[in-house]
């Protein structure tokens, strides 16, 4: 697809190798739009709110006596981000204060009985939040973990229209002048884990504001934390070292078809391989206090065991994954008074994919679901209409509470390749969270930034693992219109003509040579595709004139560059010395260093581009 001594990156690519108002920096650089009142309707609310007249504010930020580190993270959050907004200075006082007309109470105040919304964080679970109105009052509230500053983050995003599209990019809308009419709402995630798996997207700020929570964008506890595992995938080599085991006890392993034991997998119905693992388990588990998942899975590269106990198993419940489950269940039954909010992982992936006859998970066992019998071979087809895969996924989905998805959505041999699934992905995400999933990681380009709208991908993912019913097109139109400025409308019109290319060649693409990875003589990527592309960066980079514009619309360029040098010296012609220097000089701004999954290869790549030039 991890041994717990290295981060997921690492591992996977180890496996790999085996197998307008823009802003740079924090609110502090956060250019101003022009002037004016902002008044933003988005839904029922109790009535005008004026926030900022003339540049001051008669708002405090009330916060509990002994706020929570969340709660005193999330009002110093929204002083510094409505001070940058409107010019004025807000106050964070303690509910202790007298009260006051104007205030925007923030967690769990003494302000909320009198208002009728005590109990209010009861309803919100871990991470969801609450916007509430009573007169002149505002209430953000939120679930223990993140939940007051996602709160916070969802009154500043949707009802005043910041928004953090890059940890470098944020867009303010500064005005002196602002009243609006909150919208009264209660938001819980659809997704435990939301895990937009780009290495754009491992930002820990980028990921608070945007309510993801990958272990890759790492959040300090205090304000919330994020998901942690204290072992990821393809453990039984950690659980059941064969390097101390196997000599001594070759009968804890795999039996193979030629009836030889193979430390390639385990042997999991053998008690004291169950007893083994699960000790395992517990120390990893005493050892990292803060994870909250730990897997128990099968090494990678397939193999069963076919001893009389395992063998019998699987051929009564008609799945391999049946022997596997019966250990991992015991392991979850074992850990789960210490510790009762970790959940227990397994693969469903290869030979296990298919869910037991009678067999079920148990209460804190989650479905690590692959999507490498659709995804990987149909890239551009969402999963629900390959029909392994929706077996697998609606059986699971029946006898299991919580299962978690391991999705695929990026060309692993080509990171920069032009790639129209988005419409593919977005359904993904609706069809898992309506069939039981809980947690979702897209595995995009996780090794290096600069990748094929990585940006993007990683914003509008964000927002649909949150919420799935959010509409693809509007997401895309926002980022695109914030990030690129007065160059969006050509950046809108080439997403436009790559989902048309998609469309055009849906037959082909629908089972392409290569499957997810695909080469840059795909029929999509035909001649005039690339030509109508040039033009319109060009037209794009006119439009952007210099600086921080110019280099996103240059970065968002490299595909198309891309697929040109991969087609060679024949294909571009007289310029194609010219267009390496091109590419070369915006890999090594925009810091991109891996094209394939892998070990860095963007140099070695840029070199064989020059061979063939002779250069």
């Amino acid at each position: 697809m991890m041994a717990d001594q290295v981060s997921r990156r690492e591992f996977l690519a180890r496996s790999s190798a085996m197998a307008t108002g823009l802003a740079l920096g924090g609110a502090a650089g956060a250019a101003a739009l022009d002037g004016g009142e902002v008044r933003r309707q988005t839904g029922r609310g109790d009535g005008m709110i004026q926030l900022a007249e003339g540049g001051r504010t008669e708002y405090v930020i009330v916060v509990p006596a002994r706020p929570t580190p969340q709660e005193r993270k999330a009002a110093e959050d929204l002083a510094e981000w409505l001070g940058e907004m409107t010019g004025a200075e807000f106050s964070i006082v303690p509910d202790s204060q007298p009260r006051r007309p104007r205030e925007i109470c923030l967690g769990a105040t003494n302000r909320l009985a009198e208002a009728g919304l005590g109990g209010l964080a009861e309803s919100l679970g871990d991470e969801g939040y609450a916007i509430e109105v009573a007169g002149e009052r505002l209430f953000l509230e939120g679930g223990r973990l993140r939940g007051p500053i996602y709160a916070v983050y969802a009154l500043l995003e949707e009802d005043l229209g910041l928004r953090w599209y890059t940890p470098e990019a944020t867009l303010v809308p500064r005005r002196p002048n602002v009243a609006f009419a909150p919208r009264a709402r209660r938001s819980l995630p659809a997704l435990t884990i939301r895990d937009p798996f780009y290495e754009a997207a491992f930002d820990g700020t980028w990921s608070l504001r945007n309510r993801t929570n990958s272990p890759d964008a790492p959040v300090p506890e205090e304000w919330g934390g994020h998901v942690t595992y204290a072992l990821f995938v393809h453990t039984f080599n950690t659980l059941v070292p064969p390097e101390e085991y196997f000599d001594s006890n070759p009968e804890y392993y795999m039996l193979d078809a030629n009836g030889n034991r193979s430390p390639q997998q385990l042997c999991t119905t053998h008690p004291e391989v169950i007893h083994i693992a699960t000790e395992s388990a517990l120390r990893i588990l005493r050892e990292r206090p803060t994870a909250r998942v730990i897997s128990v899975s099968k090494n990678d590269g397939g193999g069963t065991c076919l001893c009389d106990r395992c063998r019998g198993l699987d051929e009564a419940e008609g799945t391999n994954a049946a022997a596997l489950l019966y250990m991992v269940n015991r392991v979850a039954e074992a850990i789960e008074d210490e510790f009762p909010e970790v959940t227990v992982s397994t693969l469903a992936y290869l030979e296990t994919i298919k869910p037991p006859k009678t067999i079920r998970p148990r209460r804190n066992v989650a479905i690590r679901l692959c999507t490498d019998n659709c995804m990987w071979s149909h890239p551009f087809t969402p999963a629900r209409e390959i029909e392994a895969f929706r077996e697998a996924m609606e059986g699971w989905a029946a006898i299991c509470e919580q299962i978690h998805i391991w999705d695929y959505c990026v060309n692993f041999s080509h990171y920069t390749a032009p790639m129209p699934n988005l419409d593919a992905i977005a359904d993904n995400i609706r069809y898992f969270v309506a069939n039981n999933a809980k947690g979702v990681m897209e595995q995009g380009a996780y090794q290096s930034v600069g990748a094929e709208r990585d940006a993007l991908r990683s914003w509008v993912l964000a927002k649909l693992m949150w919420d799935p019913s959010r509409d693809l097109r509007e997401l895309e139109t926002d980022f695109i219109r914030g990030y690129f400025g007065p160059a969006a409308p050509p950046i809108l019109e080439y997403n436009r003509l790559l989902r048309q290319a998609g469309k055009d060649h849906a037959e082909e693409l629908r089972d392409p040579p290569g499957g997810i990875r695909y080469e840059m003589d795909h029929p999509f990527l035909s001649d005039e595709f690339l030509r109508r592309a040039d033009e319109l960066y060009d037209r794009a980079l006119r439009l952007a004139g210099k600086g921080v514009i110019r280099a996103r619309v240059e970065r968002d360029r490299l595909p198309i560059l891309y697929v040109k040098l991969c087609r060679g010296p024949e294909y571009v012609g007289a310029g194609y010395g010219a267009l390496i220097e091109e590419f070369e000089r915006i890999a090594h701004e925009v810091g991109l260093t891996h094209i394939y999954e892998g070990a860095p290869d963007v140099e070695a790549k840029i070199a064989a581009w020059r061979e063939a030039a002779g250069q």
